[in-house]
């Protein structure tokens, strides 16, 4: 894909985003169009360029998009594209061999599942699903991509199938939810600059969003139009994270960079930007400026927080520190299968008079799956170490497993995005397509 189809591409996603800001209802046409355009690219080469990769990909970046506007036909909606373009590519190209490691993952979720059928009284199809769904996701999207063969340059196109709709909801956000001082609230997430939605998603999303368009920095021509188009899309991205006031996706993203950075020099490749980098980090502390400015230092009011532990036993029982807590006591009580799937949150509403879910998808694993989710955990770790090892000149594999890692330590497995990175973490990367194959 050429840098101008590139370009052209993003403006019209610019455009979408106005579009449903001030049409709502079209949203719900964007999430029909995703589905029948993607199955329409995918069959029209039968997955021979890896086109699933590419619709998956899409899929990742506008779904929560779709959950802010309502677009999707229900919560759901993109982790059920993803696992239907998932299955497709299971039958386009074959199904993977039963000696691939991620179906052993797959399996060791099962016996939780089947105990909480026995705890479970009310809606209990709904609990299991919104808990266990997203591990499926991650446990298929591995099956397929693991030991799979892409192309550098094919990298870049999943990256910027992921950036299209991240610059959509930009746009919106930007559109429908302007400067509003009144809004601000520097005690906890912006819920009006998240679009009404949850702020953790949307911060996570534009995290990952300011990492691409990074990147896209860098692969533009020094100082040309294009350069200057993704350095402005890396500064509004990033500024509409900020406001959010939503903490980890934001400081995920961030770190994701200096990975990047880091595993670039290592690897001698391109080195020679040191005026870029200082540019950028100009910028990017002038946004930091701006948004603490405007919000009469709410920002770093906010940001300074997360230096500040405590421990008394009021702040131990709410919050985050009570999620860890409860399920560490019920892995200690139950350590073989755990507690089972659903069933942390239903014994949190009991003990802690507290209903919320888990926001860290390891500890869930632990509580929810006993030494079978420690072992699914050590099993998501060692595969892609040793895909490192073998396959080192891959520089996009530890800012995706980092940010896979960070994310779903702070919003558990809610969103696809994380989820797509960690698969492409097992996969195999080579310079060029005649080395590919």
């Amino acid at each position: 894909m050429s840098q101008r189809n590139q370009v052209y591409l993003i403006l019209l996603h610019i455009g979408l985003g106005i579009l449903i800001a001030k049409l709502p209802f079209f949203s719900k046409f964007y999430a029909i169009l995703i589905f029948f355009v993607g199955l329409f690219i995918v069959l029209k080469n039968k997955n021979r360029n890896n086109e699933i990769l590419y619709v998956i990909a899409y899929v990742a970046g506008s779904e929560v998009l779709l959950r802010t506007t309502n677009g999707g036909f229900f919560y759901e909606y993109g982790k059920y594209l993803m696992l239907f373009f998932t299955f497709l590519g299971f039958l386009l190209s074959g199904l993977p061999k039963i000696k691939n490691p991620y179906w052993f993952f797959l399996f060791l979720l099962l016996p939780s599942i089947f105990i909480s059928f026995h705890f479970l009284e009310n809606d209990y199809r709904r609990k299991i699903s919104f808990e266990i769904l997203g591990p499926i996701c991650l446990g298929l999207l591995s099956v397929y991509n693991y030991n799979k063969s892409l192309s550098l340059k094919e990298i870049k196109i999943i990256l910027s199938s992921i950036g299209f709709p991240l610059v959509t909801t930009c746009f919106y956000l930007i559109i429908n939810y302007t400067y509003n001082l009144d809004k601000v609230n520097m005690y906890g997430s912006n819920f009006y600059y998240s679009g009404n939605f949850a702020p953790n998603q949307i911060a996570t999303v534009l995290g990952f969003g300011f990492f691409i368009y990074f990147l896209k920095v860098f692969q533009a021509k020094k100082y040309s139009i294009v350069f200057y188009f993704y350095l402005l899309l890396f500064c509004l991205i990033f500024y509409r994270g900020l406001l959010t006031f939503s903490r980890g996706g934001i400081v995920t993203g961030i770190i994701a960079i200096f990975c990047f950075i880091l595993i670039l020099h290592l690897s001698k490749v391109n080195t020679s930007r040191v005026k870029e980098y200082i540019l950028i980090f100009i910028l990017f502390l002038s946004v930091i400026t701006i948004v603490d400015y405007q919000t009469k230092n709410s920002l770093s009011s906010r940001y300074t927080n997360i230096t500040k532990f405590d421990f008394s036993e009021k702040k131990l029982k709410k919050g985050r520190y009570m999620l860890v807590s409860s399920d560490v006591n019920n892995f200690i009580e139950n350590p073989v299968f755990g507690v089972g799937v659903g069933v942390g949150q239903e014994i949190r509403k009991a003990n802690y008079n507290n209903n919320i879910n888990t926001h860290s998808e390891v500890t869930r694993l632990v509580s929810e799956h006993g030494l079978l989710g420690l072992t699914c955990f050590f099993t998501l770790i060692i595969f892609p170490i040793i895909n490192f090892k073998h396959n080192i000149g891959n520089i996009y594999l530890i800012p995706f497993f980092v940010f896979w890692f960070l994310s779903i330590n702070h919003s558990a497995t809610r969103i696809i995005l994380p989820l797509f990175l960690y698969s492409l973490t097992v996969i195999k990367i080579y310079p060029n397509q005649e080395e590919r194959n």
